[in-house]
């Protein structure tokens, strides 16, 4: 009976370390699902349906790869992100687990540590090792180095190329990519670095604060009228670079008008957080375009 109880008692610890884990992690990334997990995986499905005569089984390991890389990829950066940041974060998102007291600091360094050496693992795995590393670069540069303090480098630079990361990562962790394909992901990440500053409309007092010259702080009350005028453009640009044609350019062109209508109409910061959360889904459903038209060519200019 003594051994029994023992053994129930284990599995309840291990239980509750391995709930716990789950709730840190959601904690951690939560908000950021619409930008990493759920576009890799997309990007990693597109991949499969131009491979010929996918096994199911083929499926479910790379798209299980793609999870799994794809949560730690969000997880490390987080869990730097939010180590740097825990100033503001009192401010801007007392609820993240740092302020929260949901996790200590020396904690977060520890997971940190875990996660970026479980990520390379995996990244060397599925042969995108490189992608993996210039990943942790971007990381250590945005979150450790001071790449966040100023709008060219920290969306510009780093969201751009963090999100050729994603792009190429998710692709060649099924098939290696070719340079139509490779044009296609670095067109879509140009045009969402050049946007994604309409993500700090949200974190102005926070950022003011850490000393950061995000472009909203920059140019003041002109920024939404810059920013829509730049996304109310981005549309056109795409169709100059063949990116996206056609009816799927018809339907980016009408979700990036009305995302530029909220950014100009916008006030509080409520407001803000799901106009920036409409940008990650418009991101999404230009990722998903390949995968819903796999015949069409890369840059879905088939696709109409």
């Amino acid at each position: 009976m003594k051994l029994v109880s023992n053994s129930y008692h284990t599995l309840g610890f291990i239980s509750d370390i391995v709930d716990y884990e789950i709730r840190l992690f959601w904690a951690f990334s939560w908000r950021d699902w619409s930008t990493t997990i759920i576009p890799g995986t997309i990007r990693t499905i597109s991949a499969l349906r131009t491979v010929d005569s996918a096994s199911t089984g083929l499926v479910i390991r790379s798209i299980a790869h793609s999870l799994a890389y794809f949560a730690l990829f969000t997880y490390a950066f987080n869990i730097t992100n939010q180590i740097t940041g825990v100033d503001e974060d009192r401010i801007n998102k007392p609820d993240r687990p740092i302020p929260s007291g949901l996790v200590t600091l020396q904690d977060a360094y520890i997971r940190w540590y875990a996660a970026t050496l479980l990520l390379l693992a995996i990244g060397a795995a599925g042969g995108v090792f490189l992608w993996t590393m210039l990943w942790v670069f971007i990381t250590l540069y945005y979150c450790s180095w001071g790449g966040d303090k100023h709008w060219v480098s920290k969306n510009l630079v780093c969201m751009s190329v963090g999100s050729l990361c994603l792009l190429q990562s998710g692709w060649e962790l099924v098939a290696p990519f070719s340079v139509r394909e490779t044009r296609w992901a670095a067109t879509l990440s140009c045009m969402a670095g050049i946007t994604a500053s309409l993500q700090d409309l949200r974190d102005v007092d926070g950022d003011k604060i850490s000393g950061r010259r995000t472009l909203p702080i920059v140019l003041g009350d002109n920024f939404r009228r810059v920013m829509a005028v730049i996304i109310y453009a981005a549309p056109f640009v795409c169709w100059l670079f063949d990116f996206l044609v056609g009816y799927c350019g018809l339907g980016l062109a009408v979700t990036m008008f009305y995302l530029a209508y909220r950014v100009v109409s916008g006030g509080s910061r409520e407001y803000d957080h799901q106009t920036y959360m409409l940008y990650t889904y418009i991101y999404c459903g230009c990722i998903a375009v390949p995968m819903i038209f796999p015949m069409s060519s890369s840059s879905a200019g088939t696709a109409s």
